[in-house]
């Protein structure tokens, strides 16, 4: 596992699975094709399962399918030459407990908003799992292992400010999903855009967060303790509606960069429109 990724040069593009990606070996096969395309030319930086969780449908165990086929398809990038990605799961910290004991390549959790709180007790969780893996692992797997990726969502800037104060040790969050940006049908209940939080929301947030770190680390820099200070603000993803015709508006405000679902995840060619996105957000 590794966090090099959340610092290399921005615009940053996520990809979500839909959240029927595990209803049968079919949608399996399918979000795996999606993702396959999408990253073909190393364009996603994070990959995220995220699907509705009903284990009376099978849904558990084909959860654990769809993730070592995306662990299998990050070692493939690699093996190409091409960057791979990020691959994070939704609100499972159990799930990727197990594939740390099996020692499949996956590289953290996201934490549900709510349970933000709980970020640095998660941090230490898994860091002890992959300190704990077997001898039997090659020394490649563990040096991969040894960053633990964690994110979470936010909707305000008070929650934001909620979650950059847990930036204790073990730190706080490596990115935020912030939103919703835009319409979307994955808040129904927002029908009307004086419901949405915005596409300036996630550059706000930003600047907050780097005003609140650079006060912090002046208020510290005397102190000759330096786990007082402060830890360096997390990535900005803006999220809710995001699509290769609007996805440039949110990183003009500031964001770090965008996640998306459907647009990559229903689109004819992935690639493709990965592409577009990559270069609409640099424009």
């Amino acid at each position: 596992m590794s966090t090099d990724k959340l610092c290399g040069d921005h615009p940053f593009l996520a990809v979500l699975t839909e959240p029927d990606a595990c209803t049968s070996s079919k949608r399996i096969d399918e979000t795996i094709h999606a993702i396959e395309r999408a990253t073909a030319d190393g364009g996603v930086t994070l990959v995220v399962v995220r699907i509705n969780d009903d284990d009376d449908d099978g849904t558990s165990e084909n959860k654990w399918v769809l993730l070592k086929r995306l662990s299998e398809l990050k070692q493939q990038r690699l093996k190409e030459g091409i960057r791979d990605f990020l691959l994070v799961v939704n609100n499972d910290v159990e799930l990727v407990l197990r594939a740390i004991s099996k020692n499949i390549r996956v590289d953290g959790v996201h934490v549900k908003e709510y349970k933000a709180h709980m970020i640095p007790d998660i941090r230490q969780t898994l860091q002890d799992a992959v300190e704990g893996t077997t001898v039997s692992a090659s020394n490649d797997t563990k040096q991969r292992q040894q960053g633990i990726v964690i994110g979470t969502s936010c909707h305000s800037i008070q929650s934001a400010l909620d979650t950059y104060n847990y930036n204790l040790t073990p730190r706080g969050p490596d990115y935020l999903f912030v939103g919703t940006c835009y319409l979307t049908q994955s808040h129904p209940e927002k029908t009307s855009l004086d419901q949405l939080e915005g596409p300036s929301l996630p550059g706000r947030i930003r600047d907050v967060l780097f005003q609140s770190f650079n006060d912090d680390n002046r208020s510290s820099s005397g102190d000759s303790d330096l786990s007082t200070v402060a830890k360096k603000p997390p990535i900005i993803f803006a999220i809710g509606g995001i699509d290769e015709q609007n996805c440039n508006e949110p990183v003009k405000y500031g964001a770090d960069g965008v996640a998306t679902i459907r647009t990559v995840m229903q689109a004819d060619d992935p690639r493709e429109v990965v592409k577009l996105m990559n270069t609409a957000m640099l424009n």
